[in-house]
């Protein structure tokens, strides 16, 4: 049935107990998809985020203490007890990790009120133990629970974990929230510039060099705006309202393509705004989920799109099945450059 739970586990064959024990969770790491994926596959490997931590993993107090690692694209866990070292000597698979650690906290926030508000209500039954009647003001509720400070520190701590948010401070009277300033990266792929052929075979496609076209750089990008923001979903992001990874989609502000000139070549150049410098994982990431755009998302669609360029219609792909095809970093493809702006500045 299309409606049944799916839980991704690991069932061990003819297993006759099991002898769970208790763990404590000291940190929660989130990784991106990448990261998770390769935690998962390579156990046995030296990891570094396991080798910063080892420190607080091992049997103490009565418990195994453990590093919970989330999968930042999906609800799922993987417990680890290093013992000191720099891999997962121990560790579990946990399905559902991330809704565990939400219930974990919702049943802390309401234990606490539970308590605040069990510890007044005593203290007001042993005040008026001696009246038949007696009346307690709704103030008095709100301030002796005192659910400002409450409020204040869920907020806080909510915020802090929005990866928008820089800082969040707590003022005399009122949160002051710092968000974070907005990075830009530019990922850069060749593109493939076609032509429909007319002749007595027939109409079929044929490649034209895209040097022909490098003077219409700037009229080829507004014409690609014109085509992403045609989707009133991505008018304001680009693809990045297309984003499938969860952990992406809330750290990029927003991708939009375009074409540039460098090196006296045209590049199809893709411009990604996120909250804070994106990290070697995160890069990884992105530039799989935006390969799989342009190949079978928004770039199957235009590429389809017949574009009036120079006195000719032509068709332009940013994806090719070819091996010398790549979406890669602007240093990563133009390196002398980068060594140029180095120098210039010293």
């Amino acid at each position: 049935m299309s409606d049944n739970l799916i839980i991704y586990a690991t069932l061990n064959r003819k297993a006759d107990h099991y002898a769970p024990e208790k763990c404590a969770v000291r940190n929660v790491i989130e990784l991106g998809s990448h990261e998770f994926r390769e935690l998962r596959c390579n156990l046995g490997k030296s990891n570094s985020y396991i080798a910063e931590n080892a420190e607080m993993m091992g049997y103490y107090n009565g418990a195994f203490n453990c590093i919970l690692f989330l999968n930042a694209d999906g609800k799922d866990g993987i417990l680890v007890n290093s013992e000191g070292a720099d891999y997962a000597r121990y560790s579990q698979y946990i399905p559902n990790a991330r809704d565990i650690i939400a219930v974990h906290e919702q049943t802390l926030i309401f234990g606490e009120l539970k308590n605040r508000m069990d510890s007044c209500i005593d203290g007001w039954l042993e005040h008026f133990k001696n009246e038949n009647k007696f009346d307690i003001p709704l103030t008095d509720l709100v301030n002796e629970v005192d659910f400002g400070e409450m409020f204040v520190d869920y907020v806080s701590e909510r915020l802090s974990r929005d990866s928008t948010i820089e800082n969040c401070e707590m003022t005399s009277n009122f949160l002051e929230i710092t968000k974070r300033e907005l990075v830009e990266t530019r990922l850069y792929c060749p593109l493939k510039f076609q032509m429909d052929m007319d002749d007595d075979d027939g109409c079929y496609p044929i490649d034209v060099d895209s040097a022909n076209y490098i003077d219409y750089d700037d009229e080829i990008s507004e014409m690609i705006r014109e085509d992403v923001k045609c989707d009133d979903y991505a008018s304001e992001r680009g693809l990045a309202a297309y984003m499938h990874n969860d952990h992406l989609d809330q750290k990029v502000h927003s991708i939009m393509p375009g074409v540039e000139t460098r090196s006296g070549e045209l590049y199809g150049v893709i411009t990604v705004k996120s909250y804070g410098e994106l990290n070697k994982n995160e890069l990884t990431d992105l530039i799989s989920d935006l390969t799989g755009q342009l190949s079978d998302g928004w770039g199957e669609g235009f590429e389809q799109r017949e574009l009036k360029i120079g006195g000719d219609n032509v068709y332009i792909s940013f994806w090719s099945g070819g091996r010398d095809y790549f979406l890669k970093p602007e240093s990563e493809v133009f390196p002398e450059q980068e060594i140029d702006l180095n120098m210039g500045g010293i």
